[in-house]
């Protein structure tokens, strides 16, 4: 048996048990009336402004957690950046020292 190939094994089942358990947690419930829903149809598009139901539930009511969904997004994207581009005095010392 390969070193690398019980780690592999124990890395699928945490794998497909994390999927089968979203799969039941996104899947469970009926969702076809509720309290919030009832008062976003009814009240969405006076309280926003915006004449399309969507628009005004994404840039009225979701429109902090919008924004910092957008700033995880540019934190993480600066971080791989950072990490994957190349530090030009690195290169210069690695030569220097053989």
């Amino acid at each position: 048996m390969k070193p690398g190939r019980p780690l592999a094994v124990v890395e699928m089942a945490v794998l497909l048990l994390t999927g089968l358990f979203l799969f039941q947690v996104l899947t469970g419930g009926d969702y076809t009336s509720s309290e919030v829903r009832n008062y976003i149809v009814l009240n969405g598009s006076r309280e926003t402004g915006a004449l399309n139901l969507v628009t005004s539930i994404y840039l009225g009511y979701r429109a902090f957690d919008t924004l910092g969904e957008t700033m995880v997004l540019l934190i993480a994207v600066s971080g791989v950046l950072y990490f994957l581009v190349p530090r030009e005095g690195k290169d210069e010392e690695e030569n220097d020292d053989s």
